[in-house]
């Protein structure tokens, strides 16, 4: 049985529980999925999804010292599609990217139009 594609706003960022080297604590936080579409196929409107990526911030503190000390970092995670049986490279529904802090892009869609 064939997947649901990925449309507008089907791409989930979910912020990792790793903290960012040298850091003992903090939290990471997802700024907006930046996604890219395919230009010719839409979806009662909605156009699909070929890409996505999203940066995550970090803010957290290393107190190894005994002096907490700011830490701050970012990373980018990219979620890229493989070819389906669309002919086309789409996301599809369950596709995921998770890097080693756990930060993670994963698609969650229902829409009508599926891979075969």
């Amino acid at each position: 049985m064939g997947k649901a594609v990925a449309l507008t706003g089907t791409v989930i960022a979910t912020p990792g529980q790793v903290p960012f080297p040298p850091a003992q604590s903090g939290a990471w936080v997802a700024m907006p999925v930046q996604e890219t579409m395919d230009n010719k196929l839409k979806v009662g409107g909605k156009a699909v999804i070929s890409e996505a990526e999203c940066v995550f911030m970090f803010t957290g503190t290393d107190s190894s010292s005994g002096v907490p000390v700011p830490v701050s970092g970012q990373e980018k995670v990219k979620l890229s599609a493989k070819s389906t049986t669309l002919q086309k490279k789409v996301l599809v529904d369950g596709d995921m990217q998770q890097s080693s802090y756990g930060n993670r892009l994963r698609v969650i869609t229902l829409s009508k139009l599926t891979t075969s």
